[in-house]
């Protein structure tokens, strides 16, 4: 009898001992560590664009990057920095085409045309440039005032070269529709009053070695 209460303690014993294990899991194996997902191309190529200085085409990349993979660490850090870098491109741009406007305007007032005119040239050009069309509301002037003024100027040093061409100062007159060319190289009219100007000059050069009859 005292050895049947010994062998039902001990049964009791190893029982409560197992308890404390938990059951090994049956279920299908745990899936193996994921190997690293391949590289976006989207990013990869906004990446590129940003080391060229391409700023508004990296960020449409880095955009679409996101898109697919909303937490991107890479694509957002990069578009945070395309950003920054078109930011302070856009305000380099504006500051620039502030001083051309400005050095016009003081040419201008010195009554040097040629200087003010290639002054205000080069702002347009730039600002024809930009791919950006809201970059205008941000200058303290209109594309249309440096152009109003640039042909007004134009036509000031034309109808210089006519006036000196009839004063029979030739070469004076060719340096001024020379100065028109300087700033519209493709300016019609300044071309035509040259060539006119060089023919009167060596028609007068013939007739002056022509020598006289006695």
């Amino acid at each position: 009898m005292r050895a049947f209460f010994l062998v039902a303690l001990l049964g009791a014993l190893f029982f409560a001992s197992c308890a404390h294990f938990p059951p090994e899991e049956t279920g299908p194996p745990k899936d193996a560590p994921k190997a690293d997902s391949p590289a976006d191309p989207r990013l990869e190529s906004g990446q590129q664009l940003l080391k060229q200085g391409k700023n508004k085409e990296a960020i449409a990349e880095f955009e679409a990057a996101l898109k697919t993979n909303p937490g991107n660490q890479q694509a957002t850090a990069g578009l945070r920095q395309a950003q920054k870098k078109l930011k302070e491109e856009r305000e380099k741009v504006i500051q620039n085409l502030t001083q051309l406007n400005d050095k016009g305007l003081e040419f201008y007032r010195r009554e040097d045309a040629l200087m003010a005119g290639l002054a205000w040239k080069e702002a347009l050009d730039i600002l024809r440039a930009q791919s950006d069309s809201t970059l205008e509301r941000e200058l303290p002037f209109r594309a249309e005032e440096i152009t109003g003024r640039l042909e007004q100027l134009i036509r000031v040093l034309v109808d210089k070269g006519v006036l000196l061409y009839r004063q029979g100062e030739l070469q004076s007159a060719i340096s001024a529709w020379q100065d028109v060319l300087l700033i519209d190289p493709d300016h019609t009219e300044a071309k035509d009053y040259i060539n006119k100007a060089r023919i009167k000059m060596d028609t007068l050069e013939k007739l002056s070695a022509t020598p006289t009859a006695p």
